[in-house]
């Protein structure tokens, strides 16, 4: 019996020493392996003990000394396959032998030519199972390797610029094989399928993500990529235009962030937290420092603007504008679409190798390779467009593509006061090297100029005009290695420098006696001085944003059992700093002419941005690509999360997207993500904020009634804040998301129902502090001219950035599309959706008020609850599309309904529970009193708080033609409110709206030469 526990015990110790743990009896059908980071000859070793078979191998070969963990058990065939998956070794059972040896490869080979049967170089061969990249070589060829009896299938997808993009599915075999010659033929009406609308595939980067390709872009008759979005569920048709500020919003009922002069912080937030991603990099807008300072005005309010148009009758009469974007997201109106090849719409969760953003992305996708030279013209009753470009293919050097637009448009070709002409220019350059093109490299460089002026109107008393520019210029490169063997499958390394030039610059004449102004820049009292008051009042902003940005992406591959797991894990890391002259203020020429010193003025003094810290920001992610099978139904699933540091803080952000197959033509997905967006420049640095309080004035005339200035005497006091945004977070966002997918004979329906929440979004919240001062008076001739007796009491107000917005969105997207009908020729697409918004604010909200007497118990500032509103909006579009390949024709009709637009906001919002008085105090208000003359002014009407209030339902309907009218000329012909439906309603505020733009006309020529 001593002998027996000896025995045990050293057996114990033999398997602690390994790491294994064995279960059950040493016998070919009961095998249990449990090891963790042992190494492989041990784990042989293991296996010989419990089944009595020999492994025979090579050790330097397979690398037996190498690591690694398993667990598994069952049979000797079913262990070993386990062990061979996870050990990439070709493992076989011959005899009493297990023989091992490395995996073998096999070769997948085809060729790809165009539609006369010409190869086609530098197409793009993607694989799905290896997240992989080929190029075919000048003869239209391409091959890849593969591990033998790990794969049964293989998803191929081919694009090239310009051509119909194609998709293969190989069945493999167990030896080398070529797949059949794949046709890509030139985008043209006359093809028998044509893409007309967006799609949704199981290849995009979450599951409600929408797909835009080159031949739904070229029908769409877009300006920028902004008029892209249109094809969005649940969005309204916006009329194509170039004469606002396009910011893209997702998921959110947002009030206007296009051209006004005040706009809305939440809107902004939204706007500020959509990515948009070229070429695998963010285009940043952290930089854009455009903007007068918040600290003054808060966010909203804080922008240069000007009036647009003096025509009776005109809706933009009396309308403010301004081109500047701060605060909020790119603007769209600078990215043509000429040499975009596809848009990927991310409005759920995104991957998670996307950082720095909160309301989804936009993925645009640009290559380069060889084409004709083509060149477009678009003709609008409010833009002129010309393209031209050009992709040609060298033996040595690889593919270059250079591609230029220019665009001219009016808001009003009437008076031509506002316009936006646009100049963007590109070159690309792919190259590949490398047995099989392992490596390829695509080098981009970008230049464009946007010029975005408000003339002076004649009939303007201040002649007032503006001109907002901008000059970017940036260089990008693309490199990836293909590693075809092993756990690593691509190394990619993409960087990008950017760098711009923005000038605002407003003026106006100014027309008055006199002013009286202060440059001090010094907190105490000091003597201001007296100016003629006639001059030319000028807001001059100056901004140079430099973007740095690096991302290094690893993809590998790996088993867990029978389960093929793609990886992808990264760092990124982008720098932004603004190296502009900043706010060119001269306070001898205010924006107000001020020739009595009786209130106090926020006043503004040159703020040089050059002295800014640089932002910088750091990103880590991993993300996990696997398919396994559910109740015997597939599952397809996309784990990661992402890392982010920014200054003190670090965000950990997972990401979830779950597609299961229900039935082969039902599938259900669910989602989960988690997001973060640092705040910009503009928000973390807003500059100081000059308060000047004025404390004796005495202004003495010559005989002529000239201002005496040698005998004249203005006191004022000067106080400075400078704001401490050090604290200020990253904002953050949470998505819950569920997806239905249908698709059988042709006939396609999803369904995606979301719930999103954003928290700690970024806006300005007033602020003030009080200040007591000696009281000058008049002293009536006496020497000195004043006398000092008490003091009084003045508030000094100011903003401050904090994390104050808060929201949550939900709602439901349709899309449904059917196949064509070969009786009419027609199919036909149907996109809608209802979506909620609830803004929560957290701080108290404000309205500001003159005091037209001398009580000094008088309301000047109201303080209200958070304002708090429910917006809910529904929008539906159904596409007819008729394609007539022998006639080369396809014709789009879209039917546009506007079902519900409503924002309600409580009652009590309108009512005060506080006010300020000028000398600073705060006074609780208890139970509104309605007849109390101190504060019965603050009260808000409930229409003016319920003014978004859409009574009906409205329709617009809008028209898409495009013909081959050769094989090297095609014409497109585009009509928005084609029957020139304008419906009318009154607010509740009395406000005339029409949901309805005036019908534009568009024509567009692409010829091919």
């Amino acid at each position: 019996m001593h002998a027996l526990y000896t025995l045990g015990g050293r057996f114990l110790l033999l398997l602690f020493g390994l790491g294994i743990s064995l279960v059950g009896y040493p016998q070919q059908n009961n095998v249990r392996l449990d090891a963790e980071q042992r190494i492989l000859e041990d784990i042989f070793k293991e296996l010989e003990r419990q089944t009595g078979y020999v492994f025979t191998y090579d050790a330097k070969i397979i690398r037996s000394q190498r690591r690694m963990s398993i667990r598994t058990a069952g049979s000797l065939p079913s262990v070993l396959e386990t062990l061979g998956k996870k050990a990439m070794l070709d493992i076989a059972i011959s005899g009493k032998n297990i023989l091992v040896r490395p995996l073998r490869y096999g070769k997948l080979s085809g060729k790809v030519v165009d539609e006369g049967g010409k190869p086609l170089a530098a197409v793009s061969v993607f694989i799905r199972q290896f997240n992989q990249q080929h190029m075919t070589d000048e003869q239209g060829t391409f091959s890849l390797t593969y591990p033998m009896a790990r794969y049964a299938k293989l998803n191929l997808a081919f694009s090239m610029l310009g051509r119909q993009e194609q998709a293969a599915e190989v069945q493999l075999v167990a030896h080398d094989q070529t797949i059949s010659t794949v046709v890509m033929p030139q985008l043209s009406m006359g093809l028998e399928e044509v893409s007309v609308s967006p799609v949704t595939h199981d290849r995009l980067s979450s599951n409600s993500s929408l797909y835009i390709n080159r031949e739904v872009i070229e029908q769409s008759g877009a300006l920028s990529l902004n008029d892209l979005l249109n094809l969005v569920p649940n969005k309204k048709i916006e009329s194509p235009s170039l004469q606002r500020v396009q910011q893209a919003t997702l998921r959110s009922n947002t009030l206007t962030t296009s051209s006004q002069g005040a706009r809305d912080p939440f809107a902004m937030n939204n706007a500020f937290g959509v990515a948009i991603i070229m070429d695998g990099i963010a285009l940043s807008n952290n930089s854009n420092m455009q903007t007068l300072n918040a600290g003054m005005t808060g966010m909203g309010d804080s922008f240069v603007d000007v009036g647009t148009s003096g025509l009776a009758g005109s809706r933009d009469r009396g309308m403010r504008y301004s081109g500047d974007y701060a605060h909020g997201g790119v603007d769209l109106r600078q990215i043509a679409t000429d040499n975009i090849e596809s848009v990927e719409v991310v409005a759920g969760v995104a991957s998670a190798k996307y950082g720095d953003l909160t309301d989804g992305a936009i993925i645009v996708n640009r290559i380069a390779g060889s084409s004709p030279m083509y060149f477009s013209m678009q003709l609008r009753d409010n833009a002129t467009v010309y393209g031209l470009s050009k992709g040609f293919r060298t033996n040595k050097l690889g593919a270059f593509t250079l591609g230029g637009n220019f665009t001219r448009s009016f808001q009003d070709n009437r008076d031509k006061l506002k316009s936006y002409d646009r100049l963007s220019t590109n070159l690309m350059w792919s190259t590949s090297a490398g047995a099989n093109k392992a490596f390829t490299n695509t080098f981009s460089a970008d230049y464009g100029r946007n010029l975005d002026n408000v003339r002076r109107d004649p009939d303007d008393p201040t002649a007032s005009l503006a001109r907002f520019r901008n000059y970017n210029f940036s260089v990008a490169n693309r490199s990836n290695y293909r590693i075809d063997r092993g756990f690593l499958t691509n190394v990619g390394l993409n960087m990008r420098y950017s760098e711009s030039y923005q000038n605002t610059y407003r003026e106006r004449f100014m027309n008055g006696t006199y002013i009286i102004y202060s440059d001090a820049t010094e907190v105490g009292i000091t003597k201001g001085t007296y100016a003629p008051g006639i001059y030319t009042a000028v807001d001059h902003i100056e901004g140079k944003p430099i973007d740095i940005s690096g991302r290094l992406d690893l993809n590998g591959k790996y088993y867990t059992g029978d389960i093929l797991h793609q990886l992808s894990f990264g760092m990124n890391y982008n720098y932004s700093k603004n190296r502009g002259r900043g706010q060119l203020v001269d306070p001898s020429r205010p924006n107000q002419l001020a020739s009595a010193a009786t209130a106090g003025n926020r006043s503004a003094r040159y703020y040089d941005f050059s002295t800014i810290h640089a932002q910088q920001q750091l990103g880590l992610y991993v993300e996990n690509v696997f398919e396994t099978r559910f109740a015997n139904r597939p599952l397809h699933a996309i784990l990661g999360t992402r890392m982010d540091k920014f200054e003190q803080y670090l965000t950990v952000s997972p990401r979830v997207n779950l597609s299961y197959e229900l039935r082969p033509d039902l599938q259900l997905g669910l989602a989960y993500g988690y997001a973060s967006k640092a705040p910009g420049l503009g928000q973390l640095y807003p500059g100081p904020v000059y308060f000047e309080v004025p404390l004796f004035q005495h202004t003495a005339v010559t005989e002529t009634g000239a201002v005496d200035e040698q005998n004249s005497l203005y006191l004022l006091y000067v106080d400075k804040f400078m704001p401490e945004n050090s604290g200020l977070k990253p904002s953050g966002s949470q998505q819950w998301e569920a997806t239905v997918r249908y698709n059988k004979r042709g006939y396609n329906v999803g369904m995606n129902l979301f719930f999103k929440e954003t928290f700690r979004g970024i806006s300005t919240l007033p602020d003030y502090s009080v200040i007591e001062l000696d009281q000058y008076w008049d002293n009536r001739g006496g020497d000195p001219l004043y006398i000092i007796d008490g003091t009084k009491r003045y508030r000094l107000p100011r903003h401050r950035f904090a994390n104050l917005n808060n929201t949550s969105n939900s709602g439901i997207e349709l899309m449904a599309f059917t196949p064509k009908w070969d009786v009419i020729q027609t199919s036909f697409n149907l996109r809608g959706g209802i979506s909620q918004t609830v803004y929560n604010p957290s701080t108290n909200s404000q309205r500001n008020f003159t005091n037209p007497g001398t009580d000094l118990d008088y309301a000047v500032t109201g303080v209200y609850p958070g304002l708090k509103r429910r917006s809910v909006r529904s929008n539906a579009a159904i596409t007819s599309s008729t394609h007539i390949p022998k006639a080369n024709l396809v014709v789009n009709f879209i039917a546009e309904f506007n079902l519900i637009n409503r924002t309600d906001t409580d009652a009590a919002e309108g009512v005060p529970i506080a006010y300020y008085t000028a000398d600073g105090r705060y006074i609780t208000i208890e139970s509104f009193d309605q007849n109390n003359l101190q504060y019965r002014h603050l009260l808000v009407p409930q229409q003016e708080l319920n003014n978004q209030n859409q009574p009906a339902v409205y329709s617009n309907f809008h028209l898409n033609l495009s013909k081959d009218v050769t094989k090297r000329l095609t014409l497109t012909f585009q009509v928005y409110n084609v029957f020139n439906y304008r419906p009318q309603y009154l607010r509740s505020d009395n406000t005339l709206i029409i949901p309805n733009d005036k019908p534009t006309y568009g024509a567009q020529l692409r010829l091919k030469i």
